[in-house]
């Protein structure tokens, strides 16, 4: 092992990897590229994993160090999925489901199933269309007399089913793209504000090459002042307030990040349960959420396997909820 070249190579990965933690640190997704670098962050610290393991084996403990470092910009990063609180399951126990049903999927049957078998209290979904919404209501009548869609899109809408009745709906206009669904219901004594939401993709498979970097820019900004938009309608909301949104960003973007500035995380927090055909939802990489504040504690996000046709698996969060004494 040619210890000066290595020495040379780590050093120069160690700076590259404080470079990018500062840029996104104070400038989030202002460049193009960056954006893009920001959607794969995990990958970037799979030599932190590799190199110290390879200068361990050859007794190289300077470079086995210096390697090892950017994983303390990953402890960092991602600190609350290693070291999440498990939640405490209250008297009264709220489900809420977020489900991306693919606008051009027609199984409505495999869509209604899902939905049956765990037994959401509250469903987000996005991408729904009329067609599919129409036959999701009277399917689901019995257990879901109270629903509301969005304004149509050619590439579908938000809606929300419940089974609580509605004390408040509107539809959020965000200014772009999806509207998102809202609606206040009462949970043992608790009003809760619940929200489908579905930001602005950035759809690059279609966009010319020499565009793309153009693309990205406006997008972004676009997916950026939705989730002002958002903010801003939930600000006027008091009390409890639950979010489910396919997001089209990853953790480390700036509309994420964005929200998680007044909202939780669900997926943040561990565990209680295990579900059949579902696992906790601990992927780095997901664009899918469920973020709250108020008067509830997460008890874990999970993933279900069987996506009813969907191009998305749906997610669902287990909340307890404890009444604030007026």
């Amino acid at each position: 092992m040619n210890e000066r070249r290595w020495g040379v190579a780590t050093a120069v990965y160690l700076a590259l990897m404080v470079f990018w933690l500062g840029l996104w640190w104070l400038t989030a997704d202002r460049f193009w590229w960056l954006v893009m670098v920001n959607r794969i962050v995990p990958y970037l610290f799979v030599p932190a994993l590799v190199l110290p393991v390879l200068f361990l084996v050859k007794r190289r403990w300077r470079l086995a160090i210096m390697a090892g470092l950017p994983l303390l910009i990953f402890l960092w990063i991602y600190r609350p999925y290693l070291w999440s609180q498990r939640g405490e399951m209250g008297t009264a126990v709220l489900r809420v489901m977020s489900y991306n049903v693919l606008f051009s999927n027609q199984n409505v049957e495999g869509v209604a199933e899902v939905i049956r078998t765990y037994a959401p209290d509250l469903v987000a979904l996005q991408e729904v269309q009329p067609a599919m919404m129409a036959a999701l209501q009277e399917s689901l009548a019995a257990e879901y007399p109270y629903a509301l869609m969005g304004t149509i899109n050619d590439f579908g809408t938000t809606a929300v089913f419940s089974r609580y009745p509605f004390l408040d709906q509107q539809i959020v206009d965000l200014g772009d793209d999806r509207p998102a669904t809202m609606v206040t219901v009462e949970v043992a004594g608790e009003r809760v504000v619940f929200t489908a939401v579905h930001l602005r993709a950035y759809g690059l498979r279609w966009v010319p090459l020499r565009q793309i970097p153009q693309a990205i820019g406006e997008r972004t900004r676009l997916q950026n002042r939705q989730a002002e938009l958002l903010l801003a309608a939930l600000a006027e909301q008091e009390g409890t307030v639950i979010v489910s949104c396919d997001c089209n960003s990853k953790e480390s973007s700036s509309s994420y990040r964005m929200l998680a500035e007044t909202l939780a995380n669900a997926a943040h927090s561990r565990p209680n349960l295990s579900l059949l055909g579902a696992s906790p939802d601990r992927n780095l990489q997901h664009i899918d959420y469920i973020l709250y504040r108020g008067n509830v504690r997460a008890n874990g996000v999970y993933v279900i396997d069987d996506s009813g046709g969907s191009d998305h698996q749906p997610i669902i969060a287990i909340f307890s909820v404890a009444h604030t004494q007026d």
